[in-house]
């Protein structure tokens, strides 16, 4: 689980008193969070120069949902996260069972019994590759197709029309914002 939230853990002792860098007043210390409730804006315990922001809890929020959509959906569904995942990719195009794996990050055969299990869905098949008849590739089928749309189209949609609100110049800053977090975020992966 992702957490740039100001959360404390049960026993630590609330962070120090700090003095924000000549932005403003200085700020008491952080009071421990109860259960269930939502941090206040306000310095991250441990990490010094760390300002909770709305921005920030909402970058959270976003995060964490976005954790446990993937779960929901595929449960719903009647697949596991990796056959959900694995339709995801091949709405893209075709895909081979050793790439389907990479991507999954799972091994080869564990990827085979994704394209097994989707196969006897109906949303999968495997057809020979058109440039290479000893390769196979993984092909979505109608059904997978409409199988992720019934499920993902309510929230594009919701996203589309969220987006179609914003002007030009504050879609500028939310493109900025998120590809700066995601920046972030990618600079763990290396």
């Amino acid at each position: 689980m992702s957490d740039i939230s100001s959360k404390q853990t049960v026993g630590k002792q609330p962070a120090p008193k700090r003095a924000r860098a000549s932005r403003g007043p200085a700020v008491d210390e952080v009071p421990p969070v109860g259960a269930g409730e939502r941090p206040e804006v306000g310095l991250v315990p441990g990490v010094p120069e760390w300002r909770t922001t709305g921005t920030l809890t909402a970058l959270q929020e976003l995060v964490e949902v976005s954790e446990t959509v993937p779960a929901v959906v595929a449960r719903k569904a009647g697949l596991s996260t990796s056959e959900l995942h694995s339709l995801r990719h091949l709405m893209r195009g075709p895909i081979g069972p050793v790439d389907l794996a990479k991507v999954l990050g799972v091994t080869s055969a564990a990827s085979s019994g994704v394209v097994d299990r989707l196969v006897g869905h109906g949303h999968a098949e495997r057809r020979s590759h058109p440039g290479d008849g000893r390769r196979t590739e993984v092909v979505i089928t109608d059904s997978g197709r409409a199988e992720v749309l019934a499920r993902m189209t309510p929230m594009f949609e919701s996203l589309a029309a969220l987006d179609a609100t914003l002007s030009e110049g504050d879609r500028d800053v939310v493109e900025r914002y998120l590809r700066g977090a995601t920046a972030a975020m990618k600079n763990l992966m290396t």
